[in-house]
């Protein structure tokens, strides 16, 4: 048994933790959408990553914009089933419209920015810009 949870074990607390990640995670009013894809951010020395989580999203219907520092993605994903007359007994992936947007706090280069799809993930590369630096010479008055 868990210590932190004896009556659930280790499932219950996945399950909680899991459940208490969803309500951090922006909801449909937040930015606009109908739905808000779960966003993994990381920082190398040479870039940040995004990642965005968009199963059963086509790659024509997204779209990535930069505007200065603010990167947002754009989207819409299609209902997985939609049968007329059909009687639903759960319906768990959301469809519809999404936008998410991020302040990126790190100086990167918009014209090197990369977008790529793969298995379902959506990976946008924001090279980071090299800090500018200069000698400045101290002279005498």
């Amino acid at each position: 048994m868990d210590r932190d949870f004896p009556l659930g074990g280790r499932l219950f607390s996945a399950r909680l933790r899991q459940m208490l990640d969803n309500l951090q995670r922006p909801g449909p009013s937040e930015e606009g959408g109908a739905w808000s894809p779960a966003v993994d951010i990381v920082e190398t020395p040479q870039a940040v990553v995004i990642v965005a989580e968009l199963a059963g999203v086509r790659r024509e219907d997204i779209k990535v914009l930069v505007d200065g520092e603010v990167v947002r993605i754009y989207g819409r994903r299609e209902p997985s089933l939609h049968q007329p007359g059909a009687r639903y007994h759960r319906l768990e992936i959301e469809s519809g419209d999404f936008v998410r947007s991020f302040r990126i706090g790190v100086p990167f280069d918009p014209q090197g920015v990369e977008a790529t799809t793969s298995m379902g993930l959506l990976k946008i590369t924001l090279p980071k810009r090299e800090a500018s630096r200069r000698k400045i010479d101290v002279e005498a008055v």
